[in-house]
């Protein structure tokens, strides 16, 4: 027995480990690169070449998906094997967790008229598939027939979604704005999430052995296609919104031969603490670059600087609201379940 849940710990930590990788890919995503001009404004073609290998490098959209399948999978793991679901105490830890910290940056960036900058859509999103997710555990119908589902209005959805793109262009008749345009990328995006449920129900079974040269593979692989379709993007406009969700498809694939690597392979330790906090760090670097840039610009000299003091303000933030909140979150759980059981 100790020796399962030594292998399952370890995959658990490794899970961590990719949600620092992927909120650092955001956070590099969303800041300028400097050596990008530099390189670029060298009179030779390798230099040009690799400023323009180096602006396509982090795709901050791509780890968005990967998120939302990591945290299907999150979310449905711990109950895989249940029955019933106590809606209200998910639904208070969950709601906790995130709208917490979520208020508290949301108010802090509206102070300082820089409530633009922070990723609200996605986590919109995740608060969208946490209140739905409880409906959906109760349905008869299996997980699998969910996604097809899924897949099937997320492709309508994204029908409608090139339709009003080009209404913009020829007549600016813009439906998906404003709120109807936040439910419509949750309703895009939500194959991805479901994917994580589903990896959640097969993690178990997952059989085979994963080498460190297989699964270095996997990641160099899925990063490199990460920055196609960022390319796809920025020169052959191909949105993100309805390109990245059969990305997904791809991530789960991955993710699963991560599960199975960490059954037998430890996380880096620093990473995985660094993990603890990638919720701050997503939530909060874009906030952190417009705080920095009061006291000096984003240069070849200081761009290690913003990253820094970015990840150091995050880290900050995740000691008096991240960690606080889920304290709270297990706390306010904690007494309303044992009070149903007085009760």
């Amino acid at each position: 027995m100790e020796k399962i849940q030594e292998k399952r710990t370890n995959w658990v930590n490794g899970i961590d480990s990719i949600r620092f990788v992927l909120a650092f890919i955001v956070l590099l995503s969303h800041l300028h690169d400097p050596f990008v001009d530099v390189l670029k404004a060298q009179h030779s073609t390798v230099g040009y070449i690799a400023g323009v290998l180096l602006n396509h490098m982090f795709c901050g959209a791509a780890a968005v998906s990967a998120f939302f399948v990591i945290s299907g999978f999150v979310i449905h793991y711990p109950n895989r094997h249940k029955s019933e679901l106590a809606v209200i105490l998910f639904l208070l830890r969950r709601w906790l967790r995130i709208g917490i910290p979520l208020t508290v940056i949301c108010a802090v960036a509206a102070h300082y008229r820089l409530l633009g900058s922070l990723p609200l859509w996605s986590l919109y999103c995740e608060l969208i598939y946490y209140t739905v997710y409880p409906v959906l555990f109760r349905l008869k119908v299996s997980w699998k027939t969910i996604l097809y589902l899924s897949f099937a209005v997320s492709f309508l959805f994204i029908l409608l979604f090139i339709a009003d793109e080009h209404h913009l262009l020829v007549s600016h008749r813009v439906f998906f704005r404003g709120a109807r345009w936040y439910l419509a990328m949750a309703i895009i995006s939500f194959p991805s999430w479901v994917l994580g449920v589903l990896l959640a129900i097969h993690a178990d079974d997952l059989k085979g052995e994963v080498s460190r040269l297989k699964i270095w593979t996997y990641r160099l692989f899925i990063f490199g296609l990460s920055t196609v379709f960022l390319a796809m993007k920025m020169h052959l406009h191909i949105n993100f919104s309805y390109s990245l969700v059969f990305y997904s498809l791809i991530l789960y694939k991955w993710l699963a031969q991560e599960i199975i690597y960490y059954r037998t392979h430890n996380a880096s330790p620093m990473v995985e603490y660094l993990g603890k906090f990638s919720y701050s760090v997503y939530l909060c670097h874009s906030l952190c670059f417009a705080l920095i840039a009061y006291f000096f610009a984003n240069t070849v000299y200081t761009w290690l600087a913003y990253i820094l003091l970015s990840m150091a303000l995050s880290y900050i933030a995740y000691l008096l609201v991240e960690y606080p909140s889920h304290r709270l979150a297990q706390k306010v759980s904690y007494r309303i379940a044992a009070a149903q059981k007085k009760s």
